[in-house]
Formats: structure tokens, sequence, C-alpha cells
């Protein structure tokens, strides 16, 4: 994700109120759930000089930058983005990974910091202007 699209930016700002609001959406689970946070993080595949993201290179952020701040388990798949460039009038598709976490609601703000300290190694690592996550209420069980 080289340019940030107008539409990006406003799911963005949706992101933040809604991480801001989620400890107050899900008031309470069906029997035998907890309650948590789904955080859904995108990360567009094609760096700044126009060159995609590697599977090694995927798999080494995924081990350094991620998994050491969500120890307990994450759910990595493959998707595709796209988005419409209105100065350059276009649309632009990439490949994408999309990292989905649950997050105990009682430490939701350490998980989306968490998610800001990835997103920001991320942009640095491979040339990015943006990563776009989202945060949901959510119940969850392990049966």
């Amino acid at each position: 994700m080289r340019r940030l699209p107008a539409i990006a930016v406003v799911a963005v700002m949706l992101s933040f109120i809604a991480s801001a609001c989620v400890s107050t959406a899900v008031s309470e689970c069906p029997d035998g759930m907890d309650s948590f946070t789904e955080i859904n993080v995108y990360f567009g595949q094609e760096k700044g000089d126009l060159t995609t993201v590697s599977d090694e290179e995927w798999q080494a952020f995924l081990a350094d930058a991620i998994t050491p701040r969500f120890p307990d388990g994450l759910t990595v798949y493959d998707g595709k983005g796209q988005w419409f460039d209105e100065q350059e009038g276009r649309v632009y598709r990439e490949s994408t990974k999309v990292l989905n976490v649950l997050i105990p609601v009682d430490t939701t703000g350490s998980g989306v910091d968490a998610v800001r300290e990835i997103a920001d190694a991320y942009k640095g690592r491979f040339d990015q202007r943006a990563v776009f996550y989202t945060s949901l209420p959510a119940c969850a069980a392990v049966y």
C-alpha cells in the first residue's frame, strides 16, 4: 500500500473510534464464551520501490515483530486488496497479509499499542505509508 487513499483515511479514523469504544460494545457473551477484542491488521505487500515483500521477508517479520507481541496465538492469511488513488485516477491492487488476533478485553489497550508498534516496524522495514487495522468486539471460546 504505497499511497493512502481517501477511503482508507476514513476507515482508519473509524477504526480508532471503534477501538476507543470496544470495551463497552460486548456486554454479555453466551454461556461458555468470553469477551475479546478482535483485531485485524492489513499489510500491503508492495514495497515503496515497487518490489514485493517476499515470503522469506514476511516470515522474518512475523517471527521478529509480530509473534513476540502476541505469543498466545495469532492467525495470518493471504488477501487481495485494492484501493482507488484519486490523484492518479486509477485503482491499485496488491497482495495483502492479514493478521487476526483475539485479545482479552481487559488488555485491549496494550494490544492496540502492540499493533501500532508492529505497524511502525512494518512501515519502516518495507517503505509503506500506512498499515490498516480494525478492532471489533468478539465472543470466543476454545471447544
